[in-house]
């Protein structure tokens, strides 16, 4: 498929899944939310990370909250990402609660620098927990297009940093293929209501 094709399949592709995720009542999303985060709280607790990158809930994503507000009963560093548009690069800031966010680059909830403490330490990240619209089995994510994670990506195995790459969806937002380019973030699996999948050795990040 030639460059200009699969950024054309990608966008229809992006537009057929927000709607998707869209079409899931809020009552119900709440629920499969909360136990997502539940099924991935269990897996940290396992994985031993004293600290974790996630992201605040946007519209009709995944809601966060859960996970959140355990990671911060536990003590542990919950980071969140903070956009800078001018080169779509990721800063991270511990945050401790939701109070410390404020409304960001395109609307989305994010640390706001004046309150939250910024975190450079990527080596110690033990997890991260990304959005996206859809992801498949084999470590494929659908972003929103802008390439944040990605660049964030390269930045953390520059730094020598060695988290876990996991995603955080509904079972609707799983499909068995995706396109995917050089440049795309492979996961290291994902976490939906029904519990996690974990990408099969040699196909992830």
């Amino acid at each position: 498929m030639e460059n200009g094709s699969l950024h054309a399949g990608k966008a229809a592709l992006r537009r057929k899944m927000a709607a998707v995720r869209d079409g899931i009542p809020e009552r119900e999303r709440l629920e499969k939310s909360r136990r997502a985060c539940g099924h991935a709280a269990g897996w940290m607790r396992e994985l031993g990370a004293d600290a974790f990158l996630a992201y605040a809930p946007f519209r009709s994503e995944l809601d966060t909250r859960p996970l959140l507000e355990w990671g911060w009963r536990r003590g542990l560093a919950v980071l969140l990402p903070f956009c800078v548009t001018k080169d779509r690069s990721l800063e991270l800031y511990r945050v401790r609660s939701m109070d410390e966010l404020r409304p960001g680059a395109y609307g989305v909830p994010e640390p706001d620098p004046a309150r939250a403490e910024r975190w450079d330490d990527l080596r110690s990240i033990g997890a991260v927990f990304v959005p996206g619209l859809a992801f498949s089995p084999d470590g494929g994510r659908l972003g929103y297009g802008g390439g944040y994670y990605d660049r964030f990506a390269a930045r953390m195995r520059a730094a020598g940093g060695a988290a876990r790459w996991m995603g955080l969806a509904f079972r609707e937002q799983v499909v068995s293929v995706l396109p995917v380019e050089p440049h795309d973030v492979r996961l290291d699996g994902y976490f939906t209501e029904e519990g996690v999948h974990v990408v099969p050795a040699g196909q992830g990040g």
